[in-house]
Parts: C-alpha cells; structure tokens; sequence
C-alpha cells in the first residue's frame, strides 16, 4: 500500500508540474507580406511598417529580454531595430560559413528576424542567403520547439524566402498597397500605403498550416488571391515543427518534468510487481 501511495504521489506532482503555466513552451512565428525593414529604415519609427515590425518581434519573443538573432545582408533590419531600441546580433546568411546549427539556440537568442528578399525594389536579403537559413531546417524546428520565434518578412519574387519555415510556401506575390485592416491578434498592426509584395492562402488551405492565424487582413486581394480578407499578415502562436510539419503548440514538458513523471510511472510498476511476487 505504501508503494502505491508513493507511485501515484510521484505520478500527481508530476501531472501537475506538466500542466503549471510557465513551463517551457514552443515559439511563436509571425510572417507577413510587408517589406516592414525597408519602409521602417527610410520611414522612421513613427511608420506604421516600424509599428507592425515592432509589434512581430515583440510577439516573437514572448516576453523574453534576450536578443534578437537577425539575417541580414546589409542594413535596413538592423538600422530598423535599432532605432527601436530592440537589441539583436546579425548574421550575414549570404556567408554560409557563418550560418550554422549553433546559431538556433533559444538560451540566447529569444527569437531571429529574416530581412525581406531583395526584389522587393530595395530590400536586403538574395536568394543564395535565405536557401543558406533553410538548409537549417532541424535546428530551427528545434529553435522554434524550445521556445524561440521566428519572424519572416517580405518573400517578394523570390520563390523560396519562406522555406525556413515549412508549409508557408504558399506566399503569392503582386498585393496591393492599401486596403490593410488588423484583424486584433496579439497587438499586430496594419500597414497601408507602401509598396507590397505578398499575400497568403488562408490557414488550413492551399498547404498553409491550419495553425496559423490571420492578423491582417487585405480588402481586395491580388487577382490570385481575392478579397475581402486577404490573408497579408499570418501568426502562429506557441506552434512546434516536427516532421518538416507546423504543428499546434501549447507546453512543452521540460525534462525534470518528464523525469518526475517516470518516477511516478517507475512507482506503480515497482508497487504492481511487489503485489504479484
């Protein structure tokens, strides 16, 4: 009897400390249709793209107070976040040499920021660069699992800017510049009159993970994707990857949590086999 008692203490405080809130738990990713680096950059922190770029890497980063890892091959993210006071390390992703597995590590960087593909008209990031994230598809998956965001700007023309997250290759080109509206997700805004390049298929359609949510919205589409309600701006909250798939999210169990609950498991099997001896 006592081993049982034992057992199914251990199996409760471990039940309990997986469901605590404050665990560990999977990333959030925003990507949006916007070139926000390059209209925050010669726009100032008072533009509506400074706004929505603030406002994505504060919901990337979920609260924490680490730094920011951002992707760019020249100046605008970085100047950008500069200017709003929000702390990162840059990468040039178009040196391979410098892009590696080490770089995904939620312990230090709270979330990474991939500056938008250079056909945007001006923007910073090539295709050589992004293809150079992507190839570090299973430390991102464990990044964003851990806990790190991740947020993709402008794709543009460029056919493969969003394959360092999987399922969000559904991004078309050729959206309008005005017609923006916030649906009134986690504080993301809308951005009206600059130049844009991409919208995206609804969640749950056309391949696009269902886990994600529409935080802005286009009121008359692109022609490939119509409007009203357009998807421009997808997040997705606490999501995990596993299988090169976006999956839904919520805790993830750390592994003193994990490790209390084999104790409680270990309890009743050692209790099981004593009451058949």
């Amino acid at each position: 009897m006592r081993g049982l008692l034992v057992g199914f203490t251990l199996l409760g405080f471990s039940l309990l400390n997986l469901w605590t809130p404050g665990l560990a738990r999977a990333g959030n990713i925003g990507l949006t249709g916007h070139d926000d680096d390059f209209h925050a950059f010669f726009g100032g922190t008072s533009s509506e793209a400074s706004a929505q770029l603030k406002a994505l890497t504060q919901f990337a980063r979920d609260g924490s107070v680490l730094p920011v890892l951002t992707f760019d091959s020249r100046a605008e993210l970085t100047s950008a976040l500069g200017a709003l006071l929000i702390p990162f390390v840059n990468i040039d992703p178009n040196n391979s040499l410098l892009v590696t597995d080490s770089l995904f590590n939620h312990s230090v960087y709270s979330a990474f920021i991939v500056a938008s593909d250079r056909s945007c008209g001006g923007c910073d990031n090539t295709p050589t660069g992004e293809a150079n994230i992507a190839a570090h598809g299973t430390a991102i998956g464990n990044f964003l699992n851990a806990g790190g965001g991740i947020v993709g700007l402008s794709g543009a023309f460029s056919p493969n800017y969003y394959s360092f997250v999987p399922q969000t290759a559904s991004a078309v080109g050729g959206a309008p510049t005005i017609g923006y509206s916030a649906t009134g997700l986690f504080g993301i805004t809308a951005v009206n009159g600059d130049q844009t390049h991409n919208l995206f298929w609804n969640p749950g359609t056309h391949g696009e993970s269902a886990f994600f949510q529409v935080a802005e919205v286009n009121s008359f589409g692109n022609g490939t994707v119509p409007g009203p309600r357009a998807a421009a701006t997808l997040v997705c909250l606490h999501c995990t990857i596993s299988g090169g798939v976006i999956g839904g999210g919520g805790t993830v169990p750390e592994p003193a949590s994990l490790l209390l609950l084999g104790s409680g498991l270990v309890g009743l099997a050692a209790w099981r086999l004593k009451k058949l001896a």
